[in-house]
């Protein structure tokens, strides 16, 4: 997993315990609340074994902890139900990344490694500080994601009744764009920020504003001008695409009424 994406690997298990509607588990088996405590009891876990392995101490890993039902509905009882342990997991995900990060070589240090499952040990012998990290961020983290995926009595929906429409368009960068001056630049940006909010207090743009991550597309304006050729007629008059540093491409949107799903 690379750097700075071990938080990230967690949301989708958050959102589950954010959203909640669980039904109870199988004879034998744990709750949403005792998977998500264990979730966060065994980060906060191998975080401790991994902050004094990079402070160059020794350390083990023994899972009793994150195991233990008394501990873990002690632990679920004090987070106050799911969405207290969806911050609980947020909060041990980014204990557990800043201590991934701080290792640096000593990731490859082994470290004596206890685990049980269900009474029985399943793993008792070196392992990496950072393969145990990268083990518990995937394979085991998405077991405990399923577990959380069968328990949710949601899990389809019907389509909404209605629909509120938008027209989304995409501030290209073309490709032979334009090169101007310093000066010239400055003042088509501005001139472009100011039609941007000529447009939301004309009330047909709800909100607009540059994006990162992508080289092709520099910005995103919400429409609400009844059709698409409206829209992009609206776009096109924007002094940064007239002068021809930025390019649209326009596309209608339909959501739920006001946002809310059944």
């Amino acid at each position: 997993m690379s750097a700075g994406s071990l938080d990230a690997a967690y949301a989708p298990f958050v959102a589950s315990l954010l959203a909640g509607g669980f039904g109870p588990p199988p004879h034998g088996e744990w709750s949403a609340e005792l998977v998500a405590a264990h979730v966060a009891r065994n980060n906060d876990l191998i975080a401790a074994v991994a902050e004094r392995i990079a402070a160059g101490e020794t350390a083990g890993y023994d899972n009793a902890a994150a195991v233990d039902e008394a501990e873990l509905a002690m632990y679920t009882a004090q987070a106050h139900g799911t969405a207290g342990l969806a911050r609980e997991v947020e909060r041990t995900a980014g204990r557990l990344e800043r201590a991934r990060n701080a290792l640096g070589e000593r990731a490859l240090t082994p470290v004596p490694v206890l685990i049980t499952d269900h009474g029985q040990v399943v793993r008792d012998g070196l392992m990496p500080i950072g393969q145990l990290i990268e083990g518990n961020v995937t394979f085991h983290l998405d077991l405990h994601l399923n577990q959380l995926k069968a328990l949710e009595l949601t899990s389809e929906s019907d389509p909404p009744d209605e629909f509120d429409s938008y027209q989304v368009v995409l501030l290209e960068r073309p490709v032979a764009a334009r090169v101007l001056d310093e000066a010239t630049e400055q003042a088509l940006q501005r001139q472009h920020l100011g039609y941007l909010a000529k447009m939301i207090r004309s009330g047909l743009m709800t909100v607009a504003g540059p994006v990162g991550g992508d080289p092709a597309v520099a910005g995103i304006c919400l429409y609400r001008a009844g059709t698409v050729e409206r829209a992009r007629r609206l776009a096109e008059d924007d002094p940064a695409v007239r002068a021809g540093r930025l390019a649209v491409r326009v596309m209608s949107w339909i959501t739920p009424k006001d946002g809310r799903w059944p």
